[in-house]
């Protein structure tokens, strides 16, 4: 009896006991009768049909047989796929099985089971279910309803053929192997016959041709602007390509890129050539009247070719003359150019990177001499079992990724312990120390800001535009509140410089961004530059009306293009909905860390008078209407603008493109990370535009199932990640010295 009253505290009735022990119960407890239940349910359907709920028998008791129905409201949405079974025992009339009305299988239904293992046996049927319904829906049937015998197609098995090689970096050849044909015939298709490297060839080049007409007439047709990324990459082959990915916000509000131009560069990297290939590549696709910005690395030959490349994309917003005392014949153009924030974090942190390595070297020596010897990584495997610990290998870092040394120090310091145990008693000496993971736990807090900062801005598919102020306040603070420990200040002043030397004028581009953003507005931005006065000493009082200026120019511009097709239906404003990661906002507003600084009012700094009275409207209505107040996570920005569009009809446009625009270059040094993999040792014979042709039908694969992040920052925290002694080796490889001088080459050392 202790046991089964053990039960109740977890909310769990003993078997057996019925309702009227509970009945007994409640009344002790509580002075309350709950009824014997023999009063009989209401019935609730009208007309009497097969949906009303059962009723007692005559003389009150419930029917003595098994029977099925539903007789009582469940808060679990699992029952709308079950069918109850209820059985009479000890004169109550209990639910004791749940049959799937999907598969038919039986399961307990008894309350004290709970409902785990109904979702689990649900969501697995309905898998079955959706890949029937799919294999069904491919079937064609004849009139009397049978199936017709399945057709094999030729030209679809070697199209797909392609998209396979494509996606994982076969050789064009494979078709004409032995091995390949055997594999097809025995297993798949009796009637397969082997395909050339010729014929391969030139189907892919129809794929590639279809798919960029698709492309290009009907999916970058429909989007009204674009952002560009560009890059160029050095490979193992000794040929230089340079990318081209167009961003885009689809009707849907979606973000979404496309790989468009992946060309050979064989001549010296001059501003001039380069602006030559990316034009030809603009042009090809019909975009030189909707690029809105681009986003390149902030290098000479880069900045030369903008120059030459800003009057030909100046085709969206157009230019204004701007003459001087000076150059009377001066324009202004209305195009964004955009230095890769990653980058440039990459050069902060490699400012100093050299530092750290007299501190992690011993760190170094201890994973080398544990993966040298097979023998050695088993006994850690035993000891670590021993231990209770998952036995695990550990990565070495790189010297040209200094997130590399992060993900070395993250997954080494859960182990500190027994890998000390273990390092220090086969070693031969006391090789690691107290004092070493100390200093290895400082240096992985002090990088964690910079690694999640760089992880956040490479983002695909969701703004990151609006992101950008937020962690450049959190890397100013960083370095500031670092600079205070002595040990650490020689390594903090020289990186603060060169964050000075970047952002110290912040771009308009990421004000505009964050004054879109609901939650912050010209209040928010106020707060933001008042406490980066506190950290870096710099005044941005002129900054901020100068801000305050020209997002009201901006806007002008917007409304002169897209004014007339306002339409005249005011939409009231919708619930708030919107961003993709929780940001500090704590420290702008209010909360823990706060500056305590509250923001003026819009109306106080002065607008320049728009065009249109329409036009006086939005933007001042946006910025004076309330800040909203969604802070938590699943905050998305796009739905915000989507949900507020008629409200704002030209503002959502301008905000549109301004979170379209990508903050660093990643999508394109992805393309490269593809590119490599392409161009290994053994298909250094590939002809450059069957470069192309695989790098853009890899993309565009993986942008139909949407897995277009960054494949390269991927790979290097999978090498670190999946090294688990107790999985399969093909998924524990510790990254040796070619995976690592892979990985950097791709990245350019990012």
């Amino acid at each position: 009896m202790a046991n089964e009253d053990g039960l109740l505290p977890i909310g769990l009735a003993p078997e057996g006991k019925n309702d009227d022990d509970t009945r007994a119960d409640a009344i002790a407890l509580f002075g309350i009768d709950l009824g014997d239940g023999s009063a009989a349910p209401i019935d609730v359907d009208a007309d009497g049909g097969e949906g009303a709920m059962a009723t007692a028998n005559s003389n009150g008791s419930a029917p003595s047989v098994a029977s099925t129905g539903n007789t009582s409201k469940h808060k679990s949405l699992v029952w709308a796929d079950f069918e109850e079974i209820y059985e009479v025992i000890n004169g109550s009339r209990i639910c004791t099985k749940a049959v799937c009305k999907m598969c038919k299988s039986t399961l307990s239904a008894r309350s004290a089971a709970g409902t785990g293992h109904l979702k689990r046996h649900q969501k697995s049927c309905r898998i079955k279910t959706d890949q029937c319904a799919r294999v069904q829906s491919r079937l064609s049937y004849n009139p009397d309803g049978s199936v017709y015998n399945w057709d094999y197609k030729p030209e679809v098995a070697r199209s797909k053929l392609c998209c396979l090689i494509a996606k994982l970096d076969l050789s064009l050849g494979i078709g004409e192997t032995d091995a390949w044909e055997e594999y097809i015939v025995r297993a798949h298709n009796p009637r397969f016959v082997k395909v050339s490297r010729h014929t391969t060839t030139r189907d892919l080049g129809k794929l590639f041709n279809e798919r960029r007409n698709i492309i290009k007439n009907y999916v970058l047709s429909g989007a009204s602007s674009v952002g560009l990324t560009l890059d160029i990459w050095s490979g193992n082959a000794k040929e230089d390509y340079i990318s081209v990915v167009a961003h885009y916000v689809t009707t849907d509000w979606e973000l979404q890129k496309k790989v468009i131009g992946l060309r050979l560069i064989e001549v010296k990297h001059t501003g001039e050539n380069i602006a030559e290939k990316v034009a030809c590549v603009i042009e090809e696709f019909g975009l030189l009247d909707k690029v809105f910005s681009v986003t390149l690395d902030n290098t000479s030959s880069n900045a030369k070719a903008m120059e030459t490349l800003t009057p030909t994309f100046a085709g969206y917003l157009g230019s204004e003359p701007t003459p001087t005392p000076s150059d009377p014949n001066k324009v202004k153009y209305h195009l964004v150019h955009q230095c890769c924030a990653c980058h440039i974090i990459n050069l902060i942190v490699k400012s100093r990177l050299k530092r750290f390595k007299p501190y992690t070297e011993d760190f170094r020596t201890t994973i080398n001499f544990l993966n040298s010897s097979n023998q050695r990584i088993a006994l850690f495997k035993n000891f670590c079992i021993a231990k209770g610990v998952r036995p695990r290998k550990f990565g070495l870092d790189m010297d040209v990724r200094w997130n590399a040394t992060y993900l070395m120090l993250k997954h080494l310091l859960p182990y500190k312990d027994v890998f000390s145990v273990f390092i220090n008693s086969n070693y031969g000496s006391t090789l690691l120390t107290a004092s070493h993971w100390y200093i290895a736990d400082k240096i992985l807090e002090f990088l964690e800001v910079f690694y999640d900062s760089t992880v956040t801005l490479s983002g695909v598919y969701y703004p990151t535009s609006p992101l950008i102020l937020h962690h450049l306040l959190d890397i100013i603070t960083h370095l500031h509140e670092s600079s205070k420990d002595h040990n650490l200040f020689s390594i903090v002043y020289p990186m603060k410089l060169k964050y000075l030397k970047y952002w110290k004028d912040i771009p308009l581009l990421y004000s505009f961004a964050f004054i879109l953003d609901p939650r912050g507005k010209m209040r928010g931005l106020f707060n933001v530059l008042t406490i980066m006065q506190q950290k870096t000493s710099f005044d941005y009082s002129s900054y901020y009306g100068i801000v305050k200026t020209k997002i009201f120019k901006l806007f002008n511009k917007y409304e002169e293009k897209f004014g007339a097709a306002r339409s005249q239906r005011r939409a009231a404003h919708p619930a708030s909905i919107i961003s993709k990661r929780k940001q500090a906002w704590g420290r702008i507003f209010g909360g823990p860390g706060a500056s305590g600084v509250v923001g003026p009012s819009p109306a106080s700094a002065p607008s320049p008078s728009l065009s249109t009275s329409a036009a006086a409207c939005e933007l001042p209505a946006y910025l004076d209407s309330d800040n909203v107040t969604a802070y938590e996570d699943d905050f998305d920005l796009r739905l915000w603008w989507r949900d507020h569009k008629l409200t704002y009809l030209v503002l959502s446009i301008m905000a549109r493109d301004i979170m379209l625009v990508p903050v660093s270059t990643v999508s394109s040094e992805s393309c490269f990370s593809l590119t490599g993999r392409i161009l290994e040792e053994r298909r250094r014979r590939l002809l450059p535009e069957h470069v192309e042709m695989l790098a853009y039908i890899k993309d565009w694969e993986l942008g139909e199932r949407r897995l277009q992040h960054d494949v390269d920052n991927q790979e290097l925290v999978d090498a670190f990640k999946h090294l688990y002694l107790d999985e399969d080796s093909s998924t524990s490889r510790a990254p040796s010295a070619s995976t690592s001088a892979s990985v950097a080459s791709t990245s350019g050392g990012s």
